[in-house]
């Protein structure tokens, strides 16, 4: 009985606790895309974070969309 308990309230509390990795985007989306004097581009993305739901605006500088995205998922607290 004791293992039980004590299994459940280290389940819970490990759902308590928030972790770096539950608190990252998985989808971001391009609002616009402006070209740069380099040859690269300046985006602005809209990332959905994962465990709130919160919109996160983010404005990087990139050559590919795909390398825009990946830059704005890691700025994703």
């Amino acid at each position: 009985m004791k293992i039980t308990v004590a299994a459940a309230l280290l389940v819970g509390t490990a759902m308590l606790i928030p972790t770096m990795a539950s608190a990252a985007c998985s989808t971001c989306t391009i609002q616009s895309k402006k070209p740069t004097k380099d040859g690269k581009f300046e985006y602005q993305l809209s990332c959905i974070q994962d465990t709130s739901g919160d919109e996160i605006m983010s404005k990087v500088t990139a050559a590919k969309d795909d390398d825009a995205k990946k830059l704005a998922k890691s700025k994703c607290p």
